[in-house]
Parts: structure tokens; sequence; C-alpha cells
């Protein structure tokens, strides 16, 4: 009878712990859906009225206003693609390949067009784990909100065993209950659903967070749990 007990209370935890995970990521595609609705309906939008006024216009398309809203649009959804599916699509497999930075900086710059943020690194840095691209990503999703009139990102490797993000803030405007979910070591108490994110995968890659902060500066740093 007791053994019974417990193998089903195990059998529960287990599939309450899938359960966890699924509204987890339930709640990310919400947030990534959410995120492309927007320059979607403006490029249908723009359509509809490109249609409207080629009838009447057809010698002046490209100055056209609607035009430029349709381009603008259809630049921006397909640059929050790419970015969303880089930072997604299977972060566990091939987590040590080694990517190009030419690559990560082509799909974090194309997303940045439409942000408030800018992004450096160290001149020399040619390649990086990938773990640390998606951990980087990842973390820039959470800057949008965190930082919400923009700031200054600059990221480095911290010799072969960690990876540093620090950022610039220079108007002193930041969320601080974000701020705070980046304090907290326990996910169950992280409310930001992008910052359990990143939690869990810091727990899939081995890795602590250390965090600093203050109105103009945020440093968090990646390393390897001992």
């Amino acid at each position: 009878m007791y053994i019974n007990f417990v193998s089903c209370y195990i059998l529960e935890y287990k599939f309450n712990s899938k359960m966890s995970n699924l509204n987890l990521f339930s709640q990310l595609t919400r947030k990534i859906f959410h995120d492309l609705i927007n320059p979607a309906s403006a490029a249908l939008n723009g359509m509809e009225l490109l249609k409207y006024n080629l009838a009447e216009k057809k010698d002046q398309i490209l100055d056209d206003e609607t035009f430029q809203l349709l381009e603008t649009s259809i630049k921006k959804i397909t640059a929050q693609i790419k970015f969303f599916r880089f930072c997604y699509s299977d972060p566990i497999t091939q987590q040590h390949d080694n990517l190009s930075i030419i690559h990560i900086s082509s799909v974090i710059n194309d997303y940045f067009d439409f942000t408030k943020l800018k992004i450096s690194h160290r001149a020399d840095l040619v390649h990086l784990d990938k773990k640390y691209a998606i951990l980087l990503t990842n973390t820039i999703i959470i800057f949008l909100n965190l930082f919400p009139v923009g700031a200054e990102i600059y990221f480095d490797l911290v010799d072969q065993k960690g990876f540093v993000i620090k950022v610039n803030n220079q108007t002193g405007k930041i969320n601080t209950d974000i701020l705070q979910d980046f304090y907290t070591t326990n996910s169950d108490n992280i409310e930001n659903i992008q910052v359990r994110y990143l939690h869990e995968l810091l727990n899939i890659y081995n890795l602590n967070k250390v965090v600093s902060a203050n109105d103009m500066e945020v440093s968090i740093e990646f390393i390897e749990q001992i």
C-alpha cells in the first residue's frame, strides 16, 4: 500500500512538472505571437491601402506613405521571426557549438533596428558558444522591458568559463519589478515569464547568474557551476 502511494505521488509530481513546463512554454509562445501580430496587422492594412492607392497613383508607388508602411512592417516582422527562432529553437542540443559573431550580430542588429537598444562587443571576438548566444538573445528580450527608454549593451567572454553582459543605462530609467526578478534565485518566485525561462536555460546549461546593478549600470555574469 505504502509503495503504491509513493509511486502514485512520484508519477503525479512528474506529471505536474511536465504540465508546469508546458504552461511556461505556452505563455512564452503567447508572448511571441503578441509581438508578431502588430507588425503583421500593419502589413495587412498597408496592403489594403496600397491596393486602393494604386488605382489612382500608379506612378508614385515607391514614394507612397502606404508602400513605406508596408515595407517597414514586413522588415520588422521578418527580423522578429528570425530573432525569436534563434532564441527558442532547439536551445539544448549542440550547445557548445561555436557560432560566428557575424551571424549572431546580424540576427540581433536586424531586430534592434526596431527597438531603442544598442549593442557592441570586444573587437576581436570572433565566435561564441551557442549556449551563450542563446542566453544573450533571451536576456535582450528582458532588457526591452527592463530599460523602457533604451540602453547600450556590451557583451564579452570571461576566460572560457563565463560570459558577461553589461548595460549602460544613461537615462536611469529601469523597471524595478523585473530587476527584482533578476535577483531572485527560485524560479517559482519569479513573476516575469521571460526571466523564468532564462532560469530554466541556466539550469540546463549548469550555469549560475551573478547580478550587480544600480540605476545607471547593470552587469550580469553567467559562470559555470562548481
